[in-house]
């Protein structure tokens, strides 16, 4: 994806799991992880990205539902980087970074030369305690006046200053980017069901100023839908289904060359929107 690094990097990608053992969806998971995982490992994938997301239930559930998904995951011979959903966190934070293995839910990595930066949308919601006063003034508009979604959230003063630095230093040393996000950040690519980050318009407004990020994937509009703005893809991809009718469009192989993404379904098919170049 860069000038010194012109070899295919090729990962998998899901998102929205929602694993409930209750369901009869929930009850094929296991069984639909395996297939994913089965393609990923024989079309070469060198990690996998999980979007968010991977549980439905709440209370005492939702733990021992995480420890089993992230069993199922385990099985890919290779490294998963988990981006934390809403739905993820009903299982308190400190707790799931624990049993992800994650010291943070904000976290960059790279690979064959590119940049992949993770954001957590759910910094400033309903269920964290803000960090700044300037975090509580976020959460008390979104919250009070503009009654926005419970279930969504957004990105606190702490994490936009460290992406801008990530970002600025991607961007002297050359490294294309890959922005991962549960929630989505442009308002065409969700619905008003699901939602969006609540402060997208100034994350947007930080990202455009940036010509080399090359994608933003995230998941959480169950749908999917992609758009493009000042020429970075914007891309949210289709839930996960389990069932084997569903199974060749819920899994997700990316191939990255020379600053271009390209996103096929386990199928074959490449999506038209998801040509990220």
């Amino acid at each position: 994806m860069s000038e010194t690094s012109r070899d295919t990097l090729r990962f998998g990608i899901v998102t929205d799991i929602h694993y409930n053992p209750e369901t009869e969806t929930g009850n094929s998971t296991e069984a639909g992880l395996a297939r994913c995982i089965e393609q990923w490992t024989q079309e070469g994938a060198e990690f996998v990205i999980q979007l968010g997301d991977l549980i439905s239930r709440e209370g005492p559930e939702a733990e021992s539902d995480l420890i089993a998904v992230r069993e199922m995951f385990a099985r890919f011979p290779g490294k998963v980087y988990h981006v934390a959903g809403n739905h993820c966190l009903a299982v308190p934070p400190e707790r799931y970074k624990a049993i992800m293995g994650l010291d943070s839910l904000y976290y960059t990595f790279a690979e064959h030369g590119a940049r992949f930066i993770v954001l957590d949308g759910m910094d400033v919601s309903t269920i964290n305690e803000p960090q700044t006063e300037a975090d509580r003034h976020l959460l008390e508009y979104y919250r009070d006046i503009v009654k926005a979604p419970f279930y969504c959230g957004a990105i606190g003063a702490r994490q936009l200053e460290w992406l801008v630095n990530e970002l600025d230093l991607a961007l002297k040393n050359e490294e294309p980017v890959i922005i991962l996000s549960h929630l989505p950040l442009l308002e065409e690519t969700t619905d008003e069901k699901h939602g969006l980050l609540w402060n997208h318009e100034e994350v947007v407004a930080i990202l455009l100023r940036y010509p080399n990020i090359r994608a933003v994937l995230s998941g959480h509009h169950h749908p999917g839908a992609c758009a493009v703005r000042n020429g970075i893809r914007f891309c949210v991809l289709p839930a996960f289904r389990g069932s084997d009718e569903v199974h060749d469009n819920c899994c997700f192989v990316a191939e990255a060359t020379d600053g271009r993404v390209e996103i096929r379904t386990g199928s074959g098919t490449t999506l038209p929107e998801a040509s990220l170049a």
